[in-house]
């Protein structure tokens, strides 16, 4: 396994690597500038190192100081925040899995396991015809970066955002400077069903 600095180096250092990460997972090491973390706060006082961006203002930290691995708190841009892996290789081996691993959670029921499941069942035909090479992709991504696939990503997503739930305290002053909510919403996935 990687340290996180060696793997976010890897990343930054292999356009190819961090083209197929950006367009499946939306973790853009790339394009960080457009994203400020620096208004960014846990309230324990904890620090946070902004490391990757996605498509909609959400935000990717490591927590806390300088070490070989450090929890992923991913900070999305409606207000909520959580931990998505205790390693930034654990965290990418996760999301890699499930490329639909935000609407797992928009669609969890509050944190139900079963609604993820649920939910991945339902949604992971539409991740493949979005990506009809879906499997190579993540073939190159764990092969190239080294990552260790959980047996059990949906469990594995769960686990990491629970660990932490509800009280995370994570803080953006640029924005109010008010505690932000779970990753975990309310909605199940019978409301894109009903569509």
């Amino acid at each position: 396994m990687h340290d996180d600095t060696s793997l976010l180096r890897r990343i930054a250092a292999t356009p190819a690597l961090s083209g197929i990460l950006r367009e499946l997972i939306e973790f853009d090491v790339e394009d960080l500038e457009s994203v400020d973390g620096s208004t960014a706060r846990l309230l324990s006082g904890e620090s946070l190192h902004a490391i990757a961006c996605d498509g909609a203002a959400g935000r990717f930290f490591l927590v806390g100081r300088e070490a070989r691995l450090r929890h992923v708190l991913y900070a999305d841009s409606e207000g909520s925040a959580g931990l998505v892996g205790s390693s930034l290789s654990n965290a990418l081996a996760t999301m890699v899995a499930l490329p639909n691993w935000r609407d797992l959670l928009n669609f969890s029921g509050g944190g139900d396991l079963g609604q993820m499941r649920r939910a991945q069942a339902w949604l992971e035909e539409g991740m493949r015809r979005r990506h009809p090479d879906l499997d190579e992709l993540q073939a190159v991504l764990v092969s190239e970066l080294g990552l260790v696939v959980p047996d059990d990503p949906v469990l594995a997503l769960w686990d990491s955002v629970r660990a932490t739930d509800p009280d995370i305290d994570f803080i953006d002053d640029a924005d109010g400077g008010l505690p932000w909510g779970s990753l975990f919403h309310e909605w199940t996935i019978e409301r894109l069903m009903r569509r």
